[in-house]
């Protein structure tokens, strides 16, 4: 892919992400879409107010990286958001879209600062430690906005919703990263949200090519609450004990 692809491409990530925001926004009431929640339990404004957050944290963060300079030292993730949460909630969602929308316009130049080496380069600066470039602005702009519509959609009972974004994630992520840590990680995301609708023979079946890629994955999904439903698959115990647990050097 030309270097000058790969900034473009990743806007249309990151416009499409925008965009199936606004459709689920758009498929609600006026009082559901103003509705407030609790930290506890988000209502839909708090979760465009969460995704604009690491949004705008993500064009930071390229800023400092661009010029080889290390990033502020966040707080913790939970208290990052937490914080988040109690500045913006009694923001109507006119006023939380319009920031989404400032932040998005910030994202071509900071982008437009990189090479496609930079993109893709292993180890391109220490703050992102295992993770290319390319994998840390897909996440941010694309991977955790949708995770956070295919989850409002799952909540709302609409499983065709979901399976028809996560299904389009992995399509579009693998198709600008080819990593092996990016199809781990993404065939990881959809076999969750096959076992939370149900699933879970399509579940296993995504958590064993995650786990041939992403090895270090295994021990995370002995534990995680989205993979519940599997518990007590003797499939899904048979992958647990038969994958390699060992993290890749």
């Amino acid at each position: 892919m030309p270097a000058k692809d790969i900034p473009s491409h990743l806007m249309g990530l990151i416009k499409k992400a925008h965009r199936l925001e606004l459709e689920y926004l758009n498929s609600l009431s006026e009082g559901e879409r103003q509705a407030a929640g609790t930290y506890e339990q988000w209502a839909p404004k708090d979760r465009i107010s969460h995704i604009t957050y690491w949004r705008r944290r993500s064009v930071e963060t390229l800023s400092y990286l661009s010029r080889g300079q290390n990033p502020p030292e966040y707080p913790e993730y939970e208290e990052c958001n937490r914080q988040n949460f109690e500045e913006t909630k009694n923001l109507s969602i006119q006023a939380l879209l319009r920031e989404a929308e400032t932040v998005l316009s910030a994202f071509p130049l900071a982008l437009a600062r990189f090479s496609e080496e930079d993109f893709r380069k292993p180890n391109f600066h220490p703050y992102l430690k295992n993770r290319t470039l390319l994998g840390y602005a897909i996440n941010d702009g694309y991977f955790h906005p949708l995770y956070h519509v295919t989850d409002a959609y799952l909540k709302l009972g609409n499983i065709a919703k979901v399976n028809q974004l996560q299904d389009q994630m992995v399509e579009d992520i693998t198709a600008i990263d080819d990593t092996p840590g990016s199809f781990g990680t993404v065939y990881y995301d959809r076999a969750c949200f096959y076992a939370l609708t149900g699933n879970g023979e399509q579940a296993v079946d995504f958590l064993a090519r995650s786990f041939t890629l992403r090895p270090d994955l295994v021990n995370w999904a002995r534990e995680d609450g989205d993979l519940a439903s599997l518990r007590e698959d003797p499939a899904f115990q048979a992958l647990l004990n038969s994958s390699d647990t060992t993290q890749p050097g």
